[in-house]
């Protein structure tokens, strides 16, 4: 489990790339691949041990096989764009997604382009922060060590309250009667 999710980190890092540490294009292309290539293992696994997969996620969720089909005839592609977006929840929507027999070419060509979007929006949204902090501060180079810190820290904040939230609605799932 990540402390702090992707959004937050490419936030920081696109600011740093404003500051000139980093290079945009080098932070867009390795999120991308690293995005394409977790989201792409799940999906393979549930896509090709379906069984086992159902049965081993079975015991943390309840799997609704039926329910996920219609899901997916329903939203289908679009799924894979949404789910880019929903915190918590990548991981398990791409074994969602190989669960629910979506052919592999059409999943991984649109997975490469959500992850491509996802990357570049989230990088580009810390740079523009920089923009305009600088615009609205004057010269930061003073505060930037201070203002990256403060984004992770916001990040986990965010992380933390939702993981929090999450256990206090997991725990009262499990002791209503």
């Amino acid at each position: 489990m990540t402390f702090f999710e992707g959004e937050s980190v490419l936030i920081a890092a696109g600011f740093l790339a404003f500051s000139g540490y980093l290079d945009v294009y080098l932070i867009i292309i390795v999120a991308t691949v690293a995005s394409y290539v977790g989201h792409g293992a799940f999906f393979l696994i549930a896509f090709k041990r379906r069984d086992a997969f159902i049965n081993f996620a079975g015991k943390f969720i309840k799997v609704n096989l039926r329910k996920l089909e219609s899901l997916m005839a329903r939203y289908g592609v679009a799924a894979i764009f949404i789910s880019q977006w929903i915190y918590g929840f990548r991981l398990m929507s791409a074994a969602v997604l190989g669960l629910s027999r979506m052919g592999k070419t059409k999943y991984f060509s649109c997975l490469l382009i959500s992850c491509l979007i996802w990357a570049t929006i989230c990088t580009y949204a810390g740079y523009f922060f920089g923009t305009a902090l600088k615009d609205i501060l004057g010269d930061i180079k003073d505060y930037e060590k201070h203002i990256v810190i403060g984004v992770f820290v916001v990040g986990f904040i965010i992380w933390l309250i939702r993981y929090v939230m999450k256990r206090k609605n997991s725990n009262n799932m499990y002791t209503k009667t």
